[in-house]
């Protein structure tokens, strides 16, 4: 009799945990569904300052989710975090690797001076992402989403993929400003950063105050 019930307790154990198994993959190919669905746009506290040593409540980032297919709970992104007073001549794009376990997301940038980034804390719907991201140091930012289609990826090195390698330079000077003389380089470590991910695809660029800032940062 303690056999049987020896063995009917270990079959019950092993269903537990294999519908346990089950509910959690099931909650990552839903978040990665809806992680996917549309571009998230919106404000991510102290995140400016901490990284990029910014002040003011005049920024804003763009993220863009994307896999192989629609059943993956990993893949690629891209963000782009901007001013909104000068969103094409003040940003900083990057790209990022991303994968979901158990919920938790974990976003691998290929600009490592800011990775991993940790999102355990959070909602997710179809039209609003939001909760705290924990970074290296175990700070905890909140960010608030919305769920959009934006247009302008191409203004920062999205064509057709992730970037047009081919045609990048490590500095590049603003021509379209007036005063030439205060001209802040554009700053693109496209081939650091593709060194340091491994990835092909890897682009990291910033223009403008964000430029400055992460020349400040390296030095």
């Amino acid at each position: 009799m303690k056999k049987l019930l020896s063995g009917i307790m270990m079959l019950a154990t092993t269903l537990a945990a294999m519908t346990s198994l089950t509910s959690c993959e099931d909650e990552d190919d839903y978040i990665a569904q809806k992680l996917r669905e549309g571009d998230w746009q919106g404000y991510i506290d102290t995140y400016y300052s901490s990284r990029w040593d910014l002040r003011g409540n005049t920024y804003a980032t763009v993220m863009r989710f994307t896999s192989k297919g629609s059943y993956y709970t990993s893949g690629r992104g891209e963000e782009v975090d901007y001013d909104t007073r000068s969103p094409y001549n003040d940003y900083a794009y990057c790209t990022f690797k991303w994968f979901i376990v158990d919920g938790d997301i974990t976003l691998i940038y290929d600009d490592d001076k800011w990775t991993p980034l940790y999102i355990v804390e959070y909602g997710l719907t179809e039209s609003r992402f939001s909760g705290y991201i924990r970074d290296i140091s175990n700070r905890r930012i909140r960010f608030d989403l919305e769920n959009t289609t934006y247009n302008d990826w191409e203004r920062y090195g999205h064509i057709g993929g992730y970037g047009d390698f081919e045609h990048q330079n490590w500095y590049r000077s603003r021509t379209n400003m007036a005063d030439t003389s205060e001209a802040v380089p554009f700053l693109d470590r496209t081939d650091i950063a593709r060194q340091q991910s491994g990835e092909q695809d890897a682009v990291s660029v910033a223009s403008g105050e964000f430029a400055k800032a992460m020349m400040v940062s390296e030095k």
